[in-house]
């Protein structure tokens, strides 16, 4: 038996592998694929004609196989989107945390972050990680990111009240 069976009859039985995985899968799906290989195995053997198609069609294909056998193939060109425009944010002015445990609670923070500009404010948000679902970006005016810098430092500070 030459090389070139060998490698047939080990094509021949991981197709007859492959069949067998996508039959537990899906036996729709493997009953589908086993079925038409039945039939274009009967047309191959029945039409010369059918069976040298074939061919051309395998023919068609080898520069492919080749390439996939042998040479490494370039990959495929990908479209890439501008990238994102990214806004670095600078470290807060303060930490509103701290404000709020030493300075005296709300109204202290409040008045120390209504002295801040808006980006001031933003970089606040960003550095201690206020908010996780990006619904600051779309304010514009500071004072309602002031009140909702406080209302979320008071729910942190107070989480777990409950338990004391």
């Amino acid at each position: 038996m030459s090389s070139d069976d060998t490698r047939r009859r080990m094509e021949y039985q991981a197709v007859g592998g492959a069949l067998a995985q996508l039959d537990a899968k899906n036996p729709q799906a493997a009953q589908l694929i086993a079925g038409l290989a039945t039939v274009i195995i009967a047309e191959a053997e029945k039409s010369s004609r059918f069976a040298s198609a074939l061919t051309g069609v395998v023919d068609a294909l080898r520069p492919v196989n080749d390439a996939i056998d042998g040479a490494p193939v370039p990959a495929p060109r990908k479209r890439t989107a501008a990238p994102k425009k990214r806004v670095t944010r600078q470290p807060g002015a303060f930490d509103p945390f701290v404000v709020y445990r030493e300075g005296g609670g709300a109204q202290e923070l409040s008045a120390r972050l209504s002295e801040l500009t808006l980006d001031l404010l933003r970089d606040i948000i960003a550095e201690q990680e206020l908010d996780t679902r990006k619904e600051t970006s779309r304010k514009r005016k500071p004072e309602v990111l002031v009140a909702w810098i406080v209302e979320r430092v008071e729910a942190s500070e107070n989480k777990g009240s409950v338990f004391r």
